[in-house]
């Protein structure tokens, strides 16, 4: 007899699988009254097959402290539950093939270093002690990760089942969910085939069910399924259990023991999604997809070239089975946008078994404390843009995924596949003049203009064209077509619910723009804006594109039953940004408004014409050059760009490189690399930002973090060797120890070498100016390069220029 569901629970987790079963865990064991429920048994989605393969060193420093905490735990929980989870921390190995590949990992190497990882570059002649049976042929040279491992998943999802089921959580195995249960807004339950479970929280852990599952109760989740293949062989000798897990990305293949056996998984370049005609299968349980042997054939023959003793040993098992991949190779861990209490955690890019521990740890402490309590911004789940979410698209965009998980991880990577579902309105003018466009939310933005984009870890012959735009916006004049997500706030009270929600005093009179920041109430982050007061009643707030869906978010939930509206208004303008020192002049011969610093100050917008349109231009910078945005109704906004590209002396057209690299020079922060919500404005340095005179959230928390004194601080840097070139994440030293990382990086033109913004760690009782003079270096390809830090911006820190 089926034993019977709860009536409610604080937590409700939809899907028994390995990431399911951790929230579980970590919930239960925490106190909390906890429910699983998986439509069949526990691991028979995805888990099951997967390969187990476990690494430490992940994409940002908090997922690699996740991942690690993830391969402790699953040294340690057969003692405490009983059940063996089949982990070895064996090490694992990559071998390169190329010169570019080997500065990638050299670049990884620094990375994990910085994480506080172990990690080197070996010999090859290392390298085939270490895996007998290995080919050298070809190979440049050979790295070392002797914290990775592989595990079982199915020992390790029922070793986390059981644990959670020692703390007093119920799991219901053959217990189909049919839907979240939503009232008012809020998910409050979940209802089964037996009934009703009323909870506090609901969690979507359906894995590759997540996309439809969320469609039928108006949630979305873009992800889909695509076909990922390994294959086993016959036993071989010298094939053996302290065996360490071997990559050979650039063949695009990894090799793994299994009971004398070698597993060998294909990362291929041309995946393909799976698409079953009527959907998932509703019976699907355990189950394989068919196997396309010819698909795997170029990666088996280079595989016997580079194990030689394949050629020999016959193949047990062609094996293909099922695995999600979201659109941007992250995965999703937070709430939904739109429905309070609804939770996600899915979408693991084939990466759930090393990184699913520890995000069961992260959201069940989001969950339990309110907010996260750690930096999750990188797979925050409040970044889906709903739109971007058509079968169609994400089935393409999850193949590409797959096909790059073991391709060149190129600086400046473009990805190519489903471009170009959002435009702004000057798009084919932009094209036609040469831009390289990249991607942001959907989003088509020039990277910069000119010659085809080629990738590579040195100076590519298109820095010749970045340069020249970021001159032109230093000494002449520069148009760039900016993307805002844009947001209406409106109501006879919000004024005094921005003065809540906001660090500046926005008691201003329409006609004042205000930079400002939103904070949760531990003084972190949640949003970096421009807000434009238009009357009483009303304020426009503006985020960058790529913080859009983020942005969003934070407005509803705050300002929720308030009686002030949150509308999207980003699709109805588009922006123009003239900027640099020609700006005030070329404008001028534009419009009939007076552009004098008196008549039109810094921080100030007026509605003007240029050309026959009318527009709204701001006077600010995000460049630090003098200069005015021009926000123009969607339907004027070729006629303005024409209207400025056609006039005599007419700006060169700059891309998000320059801007970037001008931004960086001037210290202008980034929300989702600089800052977010686990940053304090008094580590970055933006406190001159807030009011103190008003009653903002999260203002005693950060008054008592500027008592208390910054644990570190976010400094600008250069670095002495003009020809190193930093992209971001790379170690910060002081006296040979780890002191931060780069959390921004580009070229700086105009101070002349490399350039970035990182945190650097402050020993107690150190004075800000004696840790800003301390001798820093920057950890580059395993060289360490002398670097100044700053206090102060690397270009005109007295902000001359752009109050000129």
């Amino acid at each position: 007899m089926a034993k019977p569901l709860p009536t409610d629970v604080q937590v409700a987790i939809i899907g028994g699988g390995i990431v399911g079963c951790a929230t579980a865990y970590h919930l239960a064991k925490a106190g909390w009254s906890v429910a699983l429920f998986e439509r069949k048994k526990l691991t028979s989605g995805t888990t099951w097959h997967a390969a187990g393969l476990v690494s430490e060193t992940q994409g940002v420093p908090v997922m690699s402290a996740l991942a690690k905490y993830g391969l402790d735990l699953m040294e340690s929980l057969e003692d405490e539950t009983g059940q063996n989870t089949g982990f070895k921390r064996n090490g694992s190995m990559t071998v390169a093939l190329t010169e570019a590949r080997m500065e990638e990992l050299r670049r990884k190497v620094d990375y994990a270093h910085g994480c506080g990882l172990r990690a080197e570059e070996i010999s090859l002649t290392e390298a085939q002690e270490r895996w007998p049976l290995l080919s050298t042929e070809g190979a440049k040279g050979a790295f070392w990760f002797p914290g990775d491992g592989y595990t079982n998943p199915i020992d390790t999802t029922v070793a986390l089942a059981k644990g959670a089921r020692m703390y007093d959580a119920q799991v219901f195995e053959d217990t189909k969910v049919t839907r979240v249960v939503i009232e008012g807004g809020r998910a409050i339950g979940l209802e089964t085939e037996q009934g009703l479970v009323r909870a506090e929280h609901v969690v979507n852990a359906t894995g590759m069910w997540a996309r439809e599952f969320g469609l039928s109760h108006d949630v979305q989740i873009p992800l889909h399924y695509t076909n990922h293949y390994y294959v086993v062989t016959d036993p071989i000798e010298g094939v053996t259990g302290d065996l360490p897990v071997l990559r050979v990305m650039d063949e695009y293949a990894y090799y793994k023991e299994d009971a004398g056996k070698l597993l060998i998984g294909c990362s291929e370049p041309n995946a393909t999604p799976w698409l079953p005609k009527d959907g998932l299968p509703d019976s699907f349980e355990f189950d394989e997809l068919p196997c396309d042997e010819e698909h795997l054939y170029p990666i088996l023959e280079a595989a016997m070239e580079r194990v030689p003793v394949l050629a020999e040993s016959g193949i047990r098992k062609f094996f293909n089975g099922p695995e999600c991949f979201t659109p941007d190779a992250k995965h999703y861990l937070g709430p939904i946008p739109d429905v309070a209490g609804y939770w996600v955690a899915t979408g693991f890019n084939s990466t759930g078994i090393q990184n699913g521990p520890g995000a069961g740890r992260a959201l069940a402490e989001w969950i339990m404390t309110g907010h996260m309590t750690m930096d999750l911004t990188d797979v925050d789940s409040r970044r889906i843009v709903p739109g971007l979410n058509a079968r169609a698209y994400t089935a393409t965009k999850a193949a590409e995924t797959l096909s790059h998980a073991y391709a060149m991880h190129w600086p400046y990577l473009r990805k190519t596949q489903a471009r170009g579902l959002r435009r702004t309105p000057y798009y084919t003018h932009l094209r036609d003049a040469g831009a390289q466009f990249g991607s942001a939310n959907g989003w088509e933005r020039p990277f910069y203009y000119g010659r085809e984009m080629t990738d590579g870890f040195g100076r590519e012959p298109w820095f010749d064209d970045w340069r020249a735009e970021h001159q032109a916006l230093r000494t002449d004049l520069g148009c760039i077509d900016l993307t805002f997500g844009r947001f209406v706030v409106d109501g006879e009270d919000a004024e005094a619910r921005m003065q809540r929600l906001c660090g500046a005093n926005l008691a201003v009179t329409p006609g004042a723009l205000v930079y400002t920041h939103m904070f949760n109430p531990q003084g972190g982050i949640e949003a970096d804006v421009t807000v434009a007061r238009l009357s009483s009643t009303r304020y426009l707030v503006m985020a960058s594109a790529g913080a859009e869906p983020q942005t969003e978010y934070w407005l509803k939930t705050q300002l929720v039953g308030t009686g002030v509206s949150v509308i999207n208004v980003t699709s109805t303008e588009a922006t123009l940004a003239l900027m640099g020192p020609r700006a005030r002049d070329f404008l001028a011969g534009l419009t009939d408004a007076d552009l004098s610093n008196e008549a039109f100050p810094f921080g100030s917008w007026q509605t003007l014409h240029v050309g026959h349109a009318p527009v709204r231009a701001q006077r600010i910078t995000y460049v630090g050059e003098l200069g005015w945005e021009l926000h123009i109704p969607s339907e004027f906004a070729q006629h303005v760009f024409e209207t400025i590209m056609a006039s005599a002396n007419a700006p060169r057209l700059c891309g998000g490189m320059a801007v970037d690299s001008c931004r960086i020079e001037k210290g202008f922060r980034h929300w989702g690399h600089d800052i977010g919500p686990f940053d304090s404005p008094v580590e970055s340095g933006l406190t001159f930002a807030c009011d103190f005179s008003t009653d903002f959230t999260g203002k005693e928390a950060i008054i008592t973090r500027k008592s208390e004194g910054a644990a570190s601080r976010l400094f600008s840097l250069r670095l002495d060797d003009p020809d190193a070139l930093v992209f971001g994440k790379e170690p910060i030293l002081c006296d040979g120890q780890n002191v931060g990382r780069l959390t921004s990086a580009s070229y700086g033109w105009s101070v002349g070498g490399g350039i970035g913004m990182g945190y650097v760690t402050r020993p107690e009782g150190m004075a800000m100016k004696d840790l800003a003079a301390r001798a820093y270096q920057v950890k580059v390809a395993g060289r360490s390069i002398p670097t100044r830090a700053s206090l102060r911006p690397l270009y005109d820190p007295d902000n001359k220029r752009m109050r000129g």
